[in-house]
């Protein structure tokens, strides 16, 4: 429901403030919509019928105090008090009584009604909003949906270039960062799909800070449209079916997403082929390879490894030596890289 549209009061929330407000003041309690109909009572019977009293409060927008019975008109002692949602008046609360003892509680009900309609209407927001990011990123995953249909269902929903889709591997379902709240026009609620979480957001607008060193998440390049959602979409989703190859957050420096994206592309069948060239390294020579790939000097991976530069020297001759590799040269290294990433798809090896 949109901030313009006129609040409207449902006989079942309204009933429900009546069952359990009633029997604890022991008074009889109306709740009537914005044409005075009753529409919850403590009287079952009168639930339909016109209440006069709460007519007069509606239109001139005051409480109505009844200090005295009148057995024609068929009113009795109490307070009608105009129900207002959003500065609007949208109905109101009678309770039977002396005036002066039940308006308070008329008031209480008033703000209980004011209160669980709140309530009511961010939970449905909520609800919808969930609804429209799931059909958002199903759309982008499922691949087969055109980008120009995307763009506008993007522009209607408030989404607009440039955007980033995430992909989350929590370690648990209970995280809290799950329940983060979608914003208009900045980012999708998660959704669970292909056995991970994804989220649409406006670039600069992610959560990649909020997340541990040993979380599995990726994030897009910043997409201008449509289109480059939808590659980037297809691209995370292959990664997704082998989550052995996402990279925690620690690790990001020596992922490669271009390798990891063509061995999860690989067919089973092939994979222990690939493997086959790195099949000789251990963990530490296979790590040492990566990180080596992704550093702009062998001073930074010596570095980044904790290791003197001299000793990085030998374990790369080593790994030379017993893959028959020569790693100096960049596509037989990336070879070896591809079949080190293999390995990490058939869960030999743990470096991300």
């Amino acid at each position: 429901m949109s901030e313009m549209e006129h609040p409207r009061l449902s006989s079942a929330l309204a009933q429900k403030v009546v069952d359990t407000i009633a029997p604890t003041i022991d008074r009889h309690v109306n709740i009537m919509n914005a044409h005075g109909i009753i529409i919850a009572s403590s009287d079952a019977a009168r639930i339909g019928t016109l209440h006069e009293g709460s007519v007069e409060a509606i239109r001139r927008n005051e409480i109505i105090r009844v200090a005295q019975a009148d057995e024609t008109a068929g009113t009795q002692p109490g307070v009608n008090l105009p129900l207002m949602l959003n500065e609007r008046l949208c109905g109101a609360v009678g309770v039977t009584g002396a005036p002066h003892e039940v308006e308070p509680l008329a008031d209480l009900i008033a703000l209980t009604v004011q209160l669980l309609l709140a309530q009511e209407r961010e939970h449905s927001r909520s609800a919808r909003r969930a609804a429209e990011a799931r059909d958002i990123i199903s759309a982008l995953l499922a691949g087969h949906v055109a980008a120009d249909v995307i763009d506008r269902t993007l522009d209607a929903h408030g989404l607009r270039a440039p955007l980033q889709l995430e992909l989350w591997l929590p370690r648990s379902e209970q995280d809290p960062l799950l329940e983060q709240p979608a914003l208009d026009g900045t980012r999708t609620s998660w959704v669970g799909l292909f056995g991970a979480h994804w989220r649409l957001a406006k670039a600069d607008e992610t959560s990649a800070n909020y997340f541990n060193a040993h979380d599995r998440y990726l994030i897009g390049l910043a997409a201008k449209d449509a289109g480059e959602l939808l590659a980037q979409a297809e691209a995370m989703r292959t990664l997704a079916a082998r989550p052995a190859l996402l990279p925690q957050r620690g690790q990001q420096a020596i992922w490669n997403q271009d390798i990891a994206v063509a061995v999860a592309r690989t067919p089973v069948r092939s994979l222990e082929y690939v493997a086959s060239l790195a099949q000789v390294l251990n963990q530490e020579q296979a790590r040492t390879l990566l990180v080596v790939a992704a550093a702009s000097s062998m001073s930074e991976a010596a570095e980044s490894l904790h290791i003197h530069r001299n000793t990085l020297v030998q374990r790369l001759e080593r790994i030379g030596q017993v893959t028959g590799v020569d790693i100096r040269q960049s596509a037989e290294s990336l070879r070896l890289q591809h079949a080190v990433y293999a390995r990490i798809a058939l869960d030999e090896l743990r470096i991300f």
